[in-house]
């Protein structure tokens, strides 16, 4: 049985082929002897249950695949099959995203490796041959699903936050209610999400497919407002452009009208970063069909697409940007205006501007550090309850 150790204890998982107990030195690096060969993941244990708010997603139950991966890497160091006590919490540390790195860029902080603690056994990861059977990569792939899970969903829910608080402020009068499609998709990968941890597949009835399908819709859409609004802004002139037409511009682009836009880009954002985190979903559950393929094989399935999608939140957040900076003027007609229409062009003019910066600031990725970790908690039960990062 594993029980709570009165030191840290780890197990480190390397990518390649050796395995065998290792005792990582006094600053934590991990060692056999020779230079480690390939990326490596280090998996490390402590009594000390977490405070509920840090509390990340669903229960997992104690027969869950992840569950039964942790319990094959303790057993490395109990040389038994162990039973994972309550109150343990054990930490997942990456070396690398394995090609879903871009997206983790647009989450707030960059991503650092911690140091490995105490020590551990070294178990294959990734193969010397690419038919080299790979005991331990599930749970690395495990981990790598729920690291991005964690830092884009919390991420997205901030930015979505930020862009309906702007709209609601300077935009009153345009909706941004959500996209039926949008939501479901949400919904879909979260349960996606859960059943790989639990069985280490998704079921037909998760309807990850119709997900998909639409999400591949909402993408082709938005790519299409985005090159019409970047022409919008390439025909600016840059020393003042006047408030009315710019907004009548951006509101022709897909027929949305001025109120539409602001929508427009809560929903491409959205779109755009379900999109990143399908695409790893769907390869992840295809890895697993094959449950001891190398992890590094990973990244060659996913790596161009996330960046593509990455790509697109780049230029919606840089097309906010320029359109913050133009100066918005008043179109003046033949003859004299009447003060207070003046007036009221200026006013809106100054709320389009605000929004568009905003807006911007809102899709800026917030300045700090955050680790390739996931930590994981169990319980008396025997069930397992994913952490979000520590503050």
């Amino acid at each position: 049985m594993l029980r709570h150790p009165d030191h840290t204890s780890g197990v480190v998982l390397p990518m390649d082929a050796r395995s065998g107990e290792h005792h990582a030195p006094t600053n934590g690096a991990p060692t056999n002897g020779a230079a480690t060969r390939g990326p490596v993941m280090v998996v490390g244990w402590w009594a000390e249950p977490a405070a509920s708010a840090r509390f990340w997603g669903d229960v997992l139950p104690a027969g869950s695949e992840l569950a039964h991966h942790l319990g094959r890497v303790a057993a490395r160091r109990t040389q038994e099959r162990p039973t994972l006590d309550g109150g343990l919490t054990f930490r997942l540390s990456l070396s690398e995203a394995f090609g879903a790195e871009q997206l983790l860029h647009l989450a707030d902080g960059s991503p650092r490796r911690t140091d490995p603690p105490g020590r551990g056994v070294l178990v294959p990861l990734s193969g010397l041959r690419q038919t080299s059977p790979v005991p331990g990569a599930p749970l690395g792939l495990m981990a790598q699903t729920l690291l991005v899970e964690i830092a884009t969903t919390d991420v997205q829910n901030r930015v979505l936050t930020d862009l309906t608080a702007a709209v609601h402020d300077l935009a009153p009068s345009a909706p941004t209610r959500l996209d039926a499609r949008l939501r479901a998709a949400e919904e879909t990968l979260r349960t996606a999400q859960t059943a790989l941890l639990t069985s280490g597949a998704v079921p037909t009835d998760v309807a990850l497919g119709t997900a998909s399908a639409n999400l591949s819709v909402l993408r082709h859409q938005t790519v299409a407002h985005l090159a019409g609004w970047e022409r919008v802004v390439e025909g600016l002139d840059p020393s003042g452009a006047h408030g009315t037409a710019v907004r009548e511009a951006l509101g022709e682009v897909g027929r949305l009208g001025w109120t539409g836009f602001p929508g427009a880009v809560h929903a491409a954002y959205q779109g755009l970063v379900l999109d990143a985190r399908r695409l790893l979903v769907v390869a992840a559950e295809q890895h697993l069909r094959s449950p001891e393929r190398s992890l590094t094989a990973l990244r060659p399935l996913v790596e161009a697409d996330v960046a593509a999608r990455v790509a697109d939140v780049v230029r919606l957040r840089k097309l906010l940007a320029r359109l913050s900076v133009v100066p918005l003027t008043v179109r003046k007609r033949s003859g004299a205006m009447l003060p207070n229409l003046i007036a009221d062009q200026a006013a809106d003019n100054a709320r389009t501007q605000a929004l568009f910066t905003r807006m911007a600031t809102a899709l800026t990725p917030v300045p700090g550090q955050a680790a390739y970790d996931v930590e994981i908690q169990t319980r008396a039960s025997g069930d397992l309850q994913v952490l979000r990062p520590a503050p």
